[in-house]
């Protein structure tokens, strides 16, 4: 047998209330990476005196005598009156989670909440919301209000299946996209909305007023203009499906065989809230067309080498590529010694790199066309991983660590 010097531990939740020294002082080296670390008083003293690193997104304190039950949700997850709860309960919610009014008896019993996404709340809870704790977005709403999609469009049948004197709250949202719909039936039903935004057509939009608050932004649809919620591509099915006056909410593309001449015929006006995403050789063209938008984004025509462990880039690569070349989603990017500064600024792009190594004099070019990359420099060390990378290091010290992964696990 080997004697196990290290100690790596990976898992979701780690629980170290219950932790005894004697158990882990023969280790130099312990590294524990978590979701989550419950902690004691008593525990925070022994990992304190213990030669351990700790990786975690957050650290709650419970005492030792509760018996804690875990619950993890990967997705989204509501907590409503009838849901079934154990007392001392730790949720993870690996998505959104939706609370409901009259849930007070149900969140008593939840020790603690962790989400890693984004919590919508109605205001009489907002007390509970202290044994919560949240990575997204924690939104709170009316409790007399009938929770809707958070992006609502509203049909012809809505109107007609709206209850009398009812709020409806929408996060994001609501949508009057089919001018039939008869809006004067929501305010003689005293209906209101609770929302951030309103995307009405300019013929409607006096007529929905009192459905409102004065909070809400209103974006008008121009007169006789036709609404294109979403992304949407140029082409000459577009306007015979909504007509030749077109409001586009989101981003247009302009497909690479696209008849701009033949376009001009079919469309009259054309309004893009978003950009318009085409290739650079296009853009002239697009002038022929009566186009208004927020701005041009044009597509990527380089090289592009994606999802690689590892990569290496040499002047012969930047050299014969005019267009550039897109380094994205890979672990490692190696620059070659024989690339230079300008060749880096002029033909280089990387995107989501973890790690680029490079020389001294490459850096700062690396620095300016870089995106979200960890660490730039010239060894190939990660001294970012620390213990992690020593572990690492030859199959003697793997095997002379003891190395655990788990869900949820207990010290």
């Amino acid at each position: 047998m080997f004697n196990k010097k290290n100690y790596l531990l990976n898992c979701e939740v780690c629980d170290t209330r219950k932790i005894k020294e004697e158990d882990y002082n023969g280790y130099e080296k312990m590294l524990i990476n978590a979701g989550i670390v419950v902690v004691s008083d008593s525990s925070k003293s022994v990992l304190n005196r213990l030669p351990v690193t700790i990786n975690q997104d957050c650290t709650i304190e419970v005492a030792e005598d509760i018996d804690m039950e875990f619950k993890t949700i990967n997705g989204s997850y509501e907590i409503t009156g009838t849901t079934a709860v154990r007392e001392h309960t730790m949720l993870i919610v690996n998505g959104s989670l939706s609370i409901y009014p009259g849930t007070e008896d149900v969140l008593e019993k939840y020790e603690k909440i962790h989400v890693n996404g984004d919590v919508r709340c109605p205001k009489s809870l907002e007390g509970y919301l202290s044994r919560l704790s949240a990575n997204g977005s924690v939104k709170i709403y009316p409790d007399d209000c009938v929770i809707l999609d958070n992006t609502f469009i509203i049909d012809k049948y809505f109107p007609m299946r709206a209850k009398e004197g009812k709020k409806y709250y929408v996060e994001d949202k609501v949508i009057v996209q089919d001018k039939t719909v008869d809006l004067e039936k929501l305010v003689k039903k005293n209906v209101q909305f609770i929302t951030g935004q309103l995307i009405v057509p300019e013929e409607m939009a006096e007529s929905c007023v009192e459905l409102f608050d004065e909070t809400v932004e209103f974006v008008i649809i121009p007169e006789r203009m036709a609404l294109h919620y979403g992304d949407a591509v140029l082409n000459e099915h577009l306007p015979e499906k909504i007509g030749n006056r077109i409001y586009v909410y989101g981003k247009l593309e302009i497909p690479e065989d696209c008849d701009m001449e033949a376009l001009t015929k079919l469309i009259e006006k054309i309004i893009v809230k978003g950009n318009i995403v085409l290739k650079k050789d296009q853009a002239a063209n697009l002038e022929k067309l009566n186009a208004e938008y927020e701005q041009l984004e044009f597509k990527w025509e380089g090289r592009v080498i994606a999802n690689k462990s590892s990569v290496r880039v040499d002047k012969v690569l930047l050299e014969s590529s005019p267009n550039k070349v897109l380094v994205k989603n890979s672990a490692t990017l190696k620059i070659a010694p024989d690339v230079t500064t300008e060749l880096i600024l002029d033909r280089l792009v990387i995107k989501n790199c973890a790690k680029v190594v490079c020389s001294e004099e490459q850096e700062s070019a690396v620095a300016a066309i870089a995106q979200n990359v960890a660490q730039i420099g010239e060894t190939e060390d990660d001294e970012s991983l620390g213990m992690f990378s020593e572990m690492k290091k030859g199959v003697g010290d793997l095997l002379s660590t003891k190395m655990i992964n788990a869900d949820n696990y207990i010290m």
